[in-house]
């Protein structure tokens, strides 16, 4: 095996060379064989032990010389051919009929066997006979004491008229007794295992094994450091120093009770070997072998399910670098058998991180189309594509998506819903200053107490359940837990304020501001029209928290996504109503009597109404309103969610297409449609999914098979994947070869790019500010290992070591 190759050291050389021989004949067989064994182990090891199992004749093997049954014809002995001859033996392979000499005579085959006084026959197994040059030769004297018998010679004996008394006098001699004793003993010494040569290789192939058995251990702590988001190295790369890394520290520890590691680190420390396999580039090599297995099982599973979604999204890492991560969201579908069930399942995964130095469409497409070229993944089979809402990659006409739209007409376009559900609330929260103010009120709470471990040991006395959080700047759904603690705890927050307004031992200069500021807080959260916003807010924020988690599941469909979000739409209109606002005011009435305040909306300092010039008959001037009540309901309670309202309207409305698309694959079994209108959505998909003027199915066929299918489905369970699970357990694919077809393409459209967003939370662990210098190979193969840890950890650790092996022998760097 070439694992040989790679693992065996300098010390087994030097061990083979340390044995002392037997004979001199024996040293050169020896230096000789080794080499054959070294190039071939598993064929020398599997034709000693099982030369009789394999049905074969190992006289005729393939691999032997042309004249290696011709003795005439055997090139100079050297020792590789030596050991061949040595492990065949002589064959006497001779021809259906002698041929004559000049006189008449010729040999026989009555000379292969010796009679003794008494009448028996033995076998002369020494004697081989060459049809080429009609001569004789004794094996083991041209083996082991050449050209000194006329029967060992090059030319060998032909001499036939004296023939008997040729054999019968060299059988006898003592050169002929020495050479074929020598030849036996080494015969069996070589079956025994008794030789030099066995010996030095049972001490390879015990090598061999300890280097496998290193090498394993290493992939596996490799795999577990990267799994965990661990950094491997330090600031020094040798065993038993301080500093040097989780690795070397995991090696040092597995010396401690592992008996494989002990000896290994054990012979590095007494510099009994220079190959560790603990260095830093060893490290690299492992982590992009790992990373290249996860990600070729990752094309494989893509390959089989064809069609694909490609999800993008860019960060800039620690380093200041543009980082984009590649997504792929396919459906793997496979029939059922008699060893496994039918398996239809959404799959997500993460591939590489890409590093961006123009963020422009243009570029960005560029980079896209060369990745997917180098992982061998055809454009063509693009059915989607999902991104956040910046413009250089949902432009409509320079932006990501409608570039690789020009190329691919069928990758159809999906804005990420949770990023779209965030942009609704961020519309919302900066429609009015009202709005503005109250997030910055909250935000200013945080700062204030956060600032100061005095205060924030002053409030957690204060509060009993929740601590107050800051506002994120990306994700408005988690605003929610800033909100919360002070809608149920705003008494607390009151009081922790008041304590450190009224603290008269704080004289100090920033002390008496800290008064100062905390005086100024209380006052603004001891305001009606505050507690209302309190109460608001948080109402919607709970709603919206709900739907932006359910956007984030890889398991959700299009009409699924348009569910929630509708049933969100729902909740704004209902409860934008005089009873939803009066039910607002109730509740936040009854903090206002937790903090002692007036329950009811002050009068606001009186403004001058502008009086503008108007022409004649023009409309009437509106009548400024009064009442603080009705002005906090029409400015600020109408308004926020107005703008909510049409915000899901307008940022929804591709899904909504999308949904109208492919609407009539949901409740299949149902009698929703006509069979018209079921033949006119079948035909418009065919049409939406044609390029080039071939499509992805047939729109006839698509709706026979749906009025087939549908006479046979449960109407309680007919939802795309359950159906497409039904075809391929039922093994009816190639009856149903359109509807199979829809049905993948449509689990394949991304809703949201939230896998895209927690591969950068990898990111951030991953290249920290202390490992910002990391390469972008390691940062990818570390990344995979983390992301795509499930895979990782199904890896064969020997097919690993395997490809190592392989990998080092031809000396290819990674």
């Amino acid at each position: 095996m070439r694992i040989v190759l790679v693992l065996m050291n300098i010390e087994i050389l030097e061990m083979i060379t340390a044995k002392e021989p037997e004979n001199v004949d024996e040293v050169e067989f020896i230096s000789n064989l080794s080499e054959v064994v070294v190039q071939n182990v598993d064929d020398i090891g599997q034709n000693e032990n099982n030369e009789d199992q394999s049905g074969e004749d190992p006289k005729t093997n393939k691999d032997l010389p042309l004249n290696f049954n011709d003795p005439a014809k055997w090139p100079i002995i050297d020792g590789k051919f030596k050991a061949l001859l040595m492990k065949y033996g002589p064959i006497q392979k001779l021809p259906s009929l002698f041929p004559e000499d000049e006189q008449g005579r010729k040999f026989s085959s009555f000379h292969f066997y010796r009679r003794i006084s008494n009448g028996d026959k033995i076998k002369r197994t020494w004697l081989v006979y060459s049809i080429t040059k009609d001569t004789v030769f004794c094996f083991c004297c041209k083996i082991f004491s050449p050209n000194k018998f006329s029967l060992s010679s090059h030319d060998g004996c032909r001499d036939w008229k004296n023939i008997s008394v040729i054999i019968k006098r060299h059988e006898t001699s003592s050169g002929h007794t020495t050479a074929y004793l020598n030849w036996r003993d080494l015969e069996v010494r070589l079956k025994s295992g008794a030789t030099i040569d066995q010996i030095n290789q049972k001490i390879i192939q015990s090598e061999t094994q300890h280097w496998r058995q290193v090498l394993e251990r290493i992939i596996t702590l490799i795999r577990t450091l990267a799994g965990q988001n661990l950094a491997l190295r330090g600031t020094c790369e040798k065993l038993f120093e301080p500093n040097n890394g989780n690795f070397l520290k995991f090696i040092e520890f597995l010396g401690n009770y592992d008996p494989i590691m002990s000896k290994h680190i054990q012979r590095i420390t007494t510099s009994e070997i220079h190959t560790t396999y603990l260095g830093k580039t060893i490290q690299n090599e492992i982590v992009e072998l790992l990373a290249n297995k996860i990600k070729n099982h990752i094309l494989a599973k893509l390959e089989r399910a064809k069609y694909y979604s490609l999800i993008l999204d860019c960060t800039p890492d620690i380093s200041h670098i543009g980082q984009m991560t590649v997504v792929f969201r396919f459906v793997s579908a496979t029939e059922s058998s008699s060893e496994k069930p039918a398996e239809v399942e959404v799959s997500e995964h993460f591939v590489t991180f890409l590093e961006l130095q123009d963020t422009t469409g243009a570029n960005m497409t560029k980079v896209v189309v060369d990745k997917l070229q180098e992982l061998g993944v055809n454009l063509d089979d693009m059915r989607g594509q999902g991104y956040d809402n910046g413009a250089n990659m949902r432009g409509k006409y320079n932006g990501v998506q409608a570039r690789i739209r020009q190329l691919n007409p069928r990758a159809f376009f999906v804005p990420c819903s949770a990023h779209s559900l965030d942009l609704v609330l961020n519309d919302a929260a900066n429609c009015c200053m009202e709005a503005v103010a109250f997030f910055d009120l909250i935000q200013g709470i945080y700062n204030f107490f956060s600032a100061s471990t005095h205060r924030w040991s002053i409030l957690l006395n204060h509060l009993s359940d929740l601590t107050i959080k800051p506002l994120s700047a990306t994700r408005w759904e988690s605003r929610v837990d800033a909100v919360r603690a002070l809608r149920f705890q705003i008494s607390g927050v009151y009081d922790a304020l008041i304590e450190i307004a009224e603290d008269n031992t704080l004289t100090t200069a920033p002390q008496v501001k800290s008064r100062a500021e905390a005086k100024g807080i209380a006052r603004n959260i001891s305001n009606f029209k505050f507690v209302c916003s309190l109460v608001l807010w948080y109402d919607i924020l709970f709603q919206i928290n709900i739907v932006s988690k359910m956007l984030q599941s890889q398991a959700l469909d299009l009409s699924l996504a348009l569910e929630h979000l509708n049933a969100t739409k729902s909740f704004l209109c209902d409860y934008r109503c005089d009873e939803a606002f009066a039910a607002m005011v109730e509740n936040a009435k009854k903090l206002a009597v937790e903090l002692e305040l007036f329950e009811g909306f002050d009068v606001d300092d009186p403004v001058r109404v502008r009086r503008k010039s108007r022409q004649f008959l023009y409309e009437g001037r509106d009548e400024p309103i009064v009442s603080p009540e009705q002005n906090f309901r029409v400015s600020f309670f109408n308004r926020i969610l107005d703008i909510a309202i049409q915000a899901i309207n307008e940022r929804f409305t591709q899904l909504s297409e999308y949904n109208e698309l492919f609407g009539f694959l949901y409740n299949i079994g149902s009698k929703h449609f006509t069979d018209d209108e079921l033949l006119k959505h079948c035909k418009d998909l065919q049409l939406a999914l044609m390029s080039d003027g071939q499509s992805d199915i047939n729109g006839v066929e698509l709706w026979y098979e749906i009025k087939a299918i549908g006479r046979r489905l449960d109407t309680s369970n007919s939802d795309p994947k359950s159906v497409l699970k039904c075809i391929y357990t039922s093994n009816v694919v190639e009856v149903f070869p359109n509807l199979s077809i829809a049905l993948r393409i449509l689990l394949t459209l991304p809703v949201t790019v939230a896998s895209a967003e927690r591969s950068f939370s990898k990111l951030k662990i991953i290249k920290s500010y202390f490992r910002s210098q990391m390469c972008q190979d390691r940062l990818v193969g570390l990344a995979t290992i983390s992301i795509e840890k499930e895979i990782a950890d199904h890896l064969d650790i020997e097919d690993l070591v395997k490809d190592f092996a392989e990998l080092k022998a031809r000396k290819i760097h990674f």
